[in-house]
């Protein structure tokens, strides 16, 4: 009897995570003009986001197929166990797709769960790093969905928006804020909160809203177990926001790169920490 962790490319996992627990991942789909790229499979990050600044239309995201999952549960065993962790199923279609995909499985001896993250990118990763640590302890499948849960009503998530354009271009802010924020220099921080992308703070420019967010983690220190700084083709960013950290935190903290799905609505330039 097997034990499977599915997650989706939003999850933005190392390769390392990937490879040693055998992770499943489902890739999410960008609509550029005539052409759909599978995250994380056809095209570069980098390559993406060239693209991405010099395109004045705003590509769509789309949900895997209930196919794409169903070609994962079909080769379960009998007496087998799938965990499947996905992108907030208010960010994405994702979780319905799983679930159709579930619905569809005539075979009852496979117990497949579907769990909603009410996140994304590190906040789906560590729930998804969590699982499969859990799971290589031995731990039950309905234990460690409880420690999920756990996790995520501790969990912290926040963005760092860098240019304006990007959320006008996606419908999240008219023609007039843009032009105002822009003018004002002001750069709001985003966080995820109940399942969504919320407005945390608006601040007057990008370092003040950098220095807001390593308070966050400064104010929680006591509580933290893990953290990690995520970014949108931003590595020098990154790496200052490392940097500042470590003055306080003495954990190292990793840095990961946010791939197309989730960076076409926020933009590149965006610097994300999260912690729980």
């Amino acid at each position: 009897m097997a034990k499977v962790i599915v997650t989706d490319s939003t999850s933005y996992l190392p390769l390392y995570w990937a490879q040693k627990y055998a992770i499943k991942i489902i890739p999410l789909n960008i609509h550029l003009h005539d052409n759909v790229f599978q995250e994380g499979i056809d095209l570069t990050n980098s390559d993406y986001y060239d693209l991405l600044r010099k395109e004045p239309i705003f590509p769509l995201t789309s949900q895997p197929s209930a196919g794409q999952f169903s070609e994962i549960f079909k080769n379960l065993q009998a007496g087998d166990e799938a965990l499947v962790i996905l992108i907030s199923s208010l960010l994405s279609g994702t979780v319905q797709s799983a679930l159709m995909a579930k619905a569809m499985l005539d075979n009852n001896a496979i117990k497949i769960d579907v769990i909603d993250s009410r996140s994304s990118t590190i906040g789906l990763g560590f729930q998804v790093i969590k699982a499969c640590e859990l799971m290589a302890q031995g731990e039950e499948v309905d234990k460690i969905k409880q420690e999920l849960v756990k996790l995520q009503q501790k969990l912290k998530l926040y963005f760092v928006v860098d240019d304006l354009e990007y959320l006008f271009r996606g419908g999240r802010i008219n023609h007039f804020s843009k032009y105002i924020a822009n003018f004002l220099q002001i750069k709001p921080v985003l966080c995820v909160e109940n399942g969504k992308i919320e407005v945390f703070e608006k601040i007057r420019t990008k370092k003040k809203a950098v220095n807001r967010i390593i308070g966050e983690l400064r104010k929680n220190l006591d509580k933290i177990e893990k953290a990690a700084i995520t970014h949108v083709d931003s590595p020098d960013e990154a790496a200052y926001l490392h940097e500042e950290i470590k003055k306080f935190y003495l954990e190292d903290i990793p840095i990961i790169e946010t791939g197309p799905v989730i960076g076409t609505h926020v933009g590149p330039g965006t610097i994300g920490l999260g912690f729980y």
